[in-house]
């Protein structure tokens, strides 16, 4: 049977690790993390259960600090972990990848374009599949060392991958899977879901336009609740049509924002973000919690918002307003967004023109 490492330990990770082992797979946790207090229990116990929108337990094969060990033998090693952490996780899984392996980017951010540049860097030779989504495929929660709560599991994702040729392959095994729960639907190209998460849009405006509030009372706020109102729901709009843009600009017919979440978790009326996120398809209303110098911002500006920026420009197009919020950003938080995280020399492209760049994940 296929057998899956996962590198990562957080709630995608665990809430994957629970849903595949629980199909009959095989799979080897690995905690990238020194003196995690969760990892003991996990390690002797192996098992993580899900709760909420999908009920399983999995018992895992391993939990395991030992990435070499992880890999050995794995078939589909599943990369699930933010953005900022690519490149390191990168650096020590690359001189155990083996010809044949599939490896799955969960989000993709980029880093398939991170972990082709640094093979090359590396002279590692391996003959693999990348694979990458846009998304997670739920809404989830760490709730207890060994259980996951899903708030609500998305009912299809894309999934893209290179070369082109391995993607029937890895879509049958992830929806074998993932059967009964999530459908994995094949995408035209990697770089286009590269500019489909969903974080570019959903993320930034509602805290940057409620900034004071969040500050005064961010224990209880609710981010999609209260912080997006009819009218911050127009602008995010705006800030969508400017993404749908960019992909067009590279020769991508991208899904629009209230399309993606439709086909997430339900279609119903909804006209626009506002009435969506209040409608009962919403995976949000339950969310408390938010700062001014949460990941909505660390980790979105710098990791999502700002590459997809930079490659409007490569495309020949306009960003003002993921420009706007780059800027802004860097302001508020006393840091240069442009020149961390996901710039386009860290992955390799910054020399690359749009072509170029679709060829290289062809």
């Amino acid at each position: 049977m296929l057998r899956f490492a996962m590198l990562g330990s957080g709630n995608g990770a665990r809430a994957w690790c629970a849903q595949i082992s629980a199909a009959g797979y095989p799979i080897v946790m690995w905690e990238p993390l020194d003196n995690v207090p969760d990892f003991p229990t996990l390690h002797e116990k192996k098992t993580i259960s899900l709760v909420g929108d999908i009920q399983v337990t999995g018992h895992l094969h391993a939990v395991t600090r030992d990435i070499k060990e992880a890999m050995d033998g794995a078939s589909i090693v599943v990369v699930n972990v933010p953005s900022f952490a690519h490149g390191p996780i990168f650096e020590k899984m690359i001189p155990f990848l083996k010809d044949g392996q599939h490896i799955v980017i969960v989000p993709g951010n980029f880093g398939a374009y991170r972990l082709k540049t640094m093979m090359s860097k590396m002279g590692c030779k391996a003959r693999i599949s990348i694979s990458t989504v846009e998304t997670q495929p739920y809404a989830c929660r760490i709730c207890a060392v060994d259980k996951v709560n899903i708030n609500k599991r998305k009912t299809a994702i894309y999934l893209a991958t290179s070369p082109a040729s391995a993607a029937p392959e890895i879509l049958d095994i992830l929806n074998s899977a993932f059967a009964g729960y999530v459908k994995y639907k094949k995408a035209d190209h990697i770089l286009a879901l590269d500019m489909s998460n969903i974080n570019f849009t959903m993320h930034p405006y509602p805290v940057i336009l409620n900034w004071g509030a969040i500050e005064q009372r961010g224990d209880t706020w609710r981010h999609y609740i209260d912080g997006i109102t009819p009218l911050i729901s127009e602008q995010m709009h705006e800030l969508d049509k400017e993404r749908v843009a960019i992909g067009a600009a590279c020769g991508f017919k991208l899904d629009g924002f209230l399309e993606l979440m439709k086909m997430y978790y339900g279609n119903n009326s909804s006209k626009n973000i506002f009435e969506y996120v209040h409608s009962p398809e919403t995976p949000y209303s339950d969310l408390v919690g938010q700062s001014v110098r949460s990941r909505y911002i660390t980790e979105d500006v710098p990791g999502v918002i700002m590459p997809i920026a930079c490659i409007a420009r490569k495309a020949g197009t306009r960003s003002p307003r993921a420009d706007l919020i780059v800027n802004f950003c860097s302001q508020l938080h006393g840091t240069d967004y442009w020149h961390q995280g996901t710039t386009l020399e860290s992955i390799g492209i910054a020399d690359k023109s749009i072509d170029e760049i679709i060829n290289m994940l062809t």
